[in-house]
Parts: structure tokens; C-alpha cells; sequence
């Protein structure tokens, strides 16, 4: 084979290489990244399929603030924000019960061979200055909280997806932050709205929609 026929063997080898595509993203435990219309990242064990769950068990939620909230408010003592994040925790429990109960999922404390564990940690709540003519030293606000999530099968312990989604800019915007009763209700449609997500999830591998 000539020289110039060869080179464009070769070019044309070097090509298909460059324009493959891409091998999927895996997490190292072996989840996939799949697309998802509903939340901001999802990754699942490859052929998942939730149908065969029917209940939900929740683990202990974890809360947590800002990475930089201490910096930026060294006035709030541990022990308010320790008692926030446990307030936080059991707001979120009771929503995501409520929404999944509501849904058809009974939220139970024992695993089971159709029972979904979740385990839940609520990411990125802060600290901001309450408006002027507040009596309050500080607001809670959920404006930029995001949720992670991981789903495992409750009796072998197996991943089955890891899930985040941020509450900006979704169903409810940007929060304005008005006090801590308005937060409080932007926190609790953001959890039930999550709790929906899940139910919705459950739904439709039960029932796959019609193409």
C-alpha cells in the first residue's frame, strides 16, 4: 500500500476514534447518568426499575447549612443552628410522609421486599439579614437549598439511584424572603414537591406512560 493511501487509512481510523460516542458516565459504584426532565442529576444502576416497590422507608434526614454561614454570621450560636437543623429535618419528614401517603406509599420503619429506602440530606440553606422593620436577628431562608438523595433497596442494600435537584428555579422561583413564616412555606412545598417527584417516579414505573 502506498505511503498517501495508508496516511488516509490511518486518518480516517484516528477519526472514528475522535467521533465514537461517548462511553456513559459511571459513578464508582456502578451508577449510570441518565437524562431526567424533573431533576437536576440523576444517576441509576443500569436496567433500573422501581415497579415492584409499593413503600417507602426514610432514613434519618441530614440538613446542612452553607459552607460559609459561620463566617458570615459568627453571632448564631451551634446550639440554634443544631436545633434548626433538626427543625428542618422533621418538617421534611413529615411533608415527604404526607405527599407519598396522599400518593398511595405508605412511609413504614421496617425493610421489606417492596419497600423503597430513601436516604434524604437536605444541602444549602443560609442565613440572610431579616427586612427592614423586622424584629427578628437573623431568617432562615431555603431560597438556594438542594436536595440528595439516595435510593437503595431496603433489604439487600443495593443502590439503585442518586438524585440532586436544587430548589432555584424550578416550580417556585427565586424566594423572596419575607419572614420565617413565609419561608417555612416555601420549605414545605419544596419537600412535598420532592415527595411528588418520587411518587410520580413510582407511578410511572408501575404504569409506563404510552409512546
Amino acid at each position: 500500500m502506498k505511503k498517501p493511501a495508508m496516511a488516509l487509512v490511518a486518518s480516517l481510523a484516528l477519526a472514528s476514534c475522535v467521533i465514537a460516542p461517548d462511553a456513559p458516565v459511571r459513578t464508582p459504584d456502578g451508577l449510570v447518568k441518565v437524562k431526567s426532565a424533573r431533576v437536576d442529576s440523576v444517576y441509576a444502576a443500569p436496567g433500573l426499575s422501581l415497579a415492584r416497590y409499593r413503600r417507602v422507608m426514610l432514613d434519618n434526614v441530614d440538613v446542612a447549612f452553607k459552607h460559609d454561614w459561620q463566617a458570615r454570621h459568627p453571632q448564631i450560636p451551634a446550639e440554634e443552628v443544631a436545633a434548626i437543623r433538626h427543625g428542618a429535618a422533621s418538617l421534611f419528614r413529615v411533608e415527604f410522609a404526607n405527599a407519598l401517603e396522599k400518593g398511595g406509599y405508605p412511609v413504614v420503619n421496617e425493610p421489606g421486599a417492596d419497600v423503597l429506602r430513601v436516604a434524604a440530606t437536605i444541602v444549602d440553606l443560609d442565613f440572610v439579614a431579616p427586612n427592614a422593620g423586622s424584629t427578628a436577628a437573623y431568617v432562615v431562608t431555603p431560597a438556594d437549598m438542594s436536595l440528595v438523595a439516595e435510593l437503595r433497596d431496603s433489604q439487600s442494600g443495593a443502590m439503585l439511584a442518586r438524585v440532586a435537584d436544587q430548589k432555584r428555579g424550578r416550580s417556585y422561583g427565586n424566594l423572596e424572603v419575607a419572614d420565617q413564616k413565609t419561608n417555612t412555606a416555601e420549605a414545605r412545598a419544596a419537600f412535598a414537591t420532592w415527595a411528588d417527584l418520587l411518587r410520580r417516579a413510582l407511578d410511572e414505573a408501575r404504569n409506563p406512560p404510552v409512546r
